[in-house]
């Protein structure tokens, strides 16, 4: 069963799939909650994208499936840079 609509990268790129297991192995390891890793993983990824549209929050929404206004929350609510790059 796909976890994904379009397709299951874990499958397509098995590489992805072991760095994945092996950091989520040292999290185990180094007793990081989920909901930590959850926090710092959407963050990342907030900013990351930010990032790639040159910090506009539009176009990021659109990337990220979510409303502006939702990605304006998430920004004040992770302290995310908002769109400077790191």
């Amino acid at each position: 069963m796909n976890r994904l609509p379009f397709g299951d990268p874990f499958v397509e790129n098995k590489d992805l799939n072991g760095h994945l297991r092996e950091i989520v192995d040292l999290l185990i390891r180094l007793g990081i909650t989920l909901k930590e890793t959850q926090g710092e993983i959407e963050r990342l990824y907030i900013e990351r994208t930010l990032a790639t549209c040159d910090g506009n929050r539009s176009k990021a929404a659109k990337k990220l499936g979510m409303h502006r206004n939702t990605l304006n929350s998430k920004i004040d609510q992770f302290g995310a840079n908002g769109g400077a790059r790191p």
